[in-house]
């Protein structure tokens, strides 16, 4: 236990602190672009200063709360993720989640700069992002639990032999509902499409380097701090 909540306290705080320097210097430009055209617009002059000052350590904090998160699941299901090394668990904890809280709800509803969307229904629209996160973690637990019953409890039936293809297929049902039924976020904006365009590439790119590097070092210390823990 103590393992496992050193190894995804401190990957968490790396990849939040790389996440944070990589926003930093990559997408903060894009926003004050976009910031920029605001303004001329007639929108309300935003104070860039603060928010500068906090984004490292935001994302900082934010590694840190999913490491949390992440050694609690691990703790609670690691024995029910496939294969028997710890490093391996981690990695596919750490991938599964990605695509289920991070990748999927970017996919329907894509990451904006400052400006797009009416200020009016921003509630609206995190209310509808924070959903999405919950469903699609909910169907992925779903999913894993039906493989788990499959492989476990059904396993004299015919249905053992299929499994995989019955979890994936029941899976992929479950999030195409999820991506049909869920309301569709209006955005109206007058910032340059190219503009939105790169600030959704460089935030996607921040999640899938932050979501990489937490599965990597996770793993890794896990090897690490296993091996110590060893008597010799």
């Amino acid at each position: 236990m103590n393992t496992a909540l050193k190894a995804f306290l401190i990957a968490g705080l790396i990849a939040g602190l790389v996440m944070g320097l990589f926003h930093f210097f990559f997408t903060e430009p894009v926003i004050d672009q976009a910031i920029a055209m605001e303004i001329k617009e007639g929108g309300e002059v935003v104070s860039r200063g603060a928010q500068k000052g906090i984004l490292i350590v935001g994302s900082a904090l934010y590694g840190l709360l999913v490491g949390a998160i992440l050694a609690f699941v691990f703790i609670i299901m690691g024995r029910r993720l496939p294969g028997r090394r710890p490093v391996v668990k981690a990695a596919e904890l750490t991938g599964l989640l990605w695509w289920s809280v991070a990748f999927l709800p970017f996919l329907k509803y894509p990451a904006n700069p400052p400006g797009v969307g009416d200020p009016d229904t921003m509630y609206f629209r995190q209310i509808i992002q924070i959903g999405f996160i919950v469903f699609s973690a909910l169907a992925m637990i779903t999913a894993g639990a039906t493989y788990w019953l499959l492989r476990h409890r059904w396993r004299e039936t015919f249905l053992w032999r299929w499994r995989l293809g019955i979890t994936t297929g029941f899976y992929g049902i479950l999030i195409v509902l999820l991506f049909i039924l869920m309301p569709v976020s209006s955005n109206t904006t007058s910032i340059p499409a190219n503009l939105i365009r790169d600030f959704r590439i460089l935030s996607l790119s921040g999640q899938v380097l932050f979501w990489v590097i937490l599965g990597g070092i996770s793993a890794l210390l896990l090897k690490r701090l296993a091996e110590q823990a060893k008597p010799s």
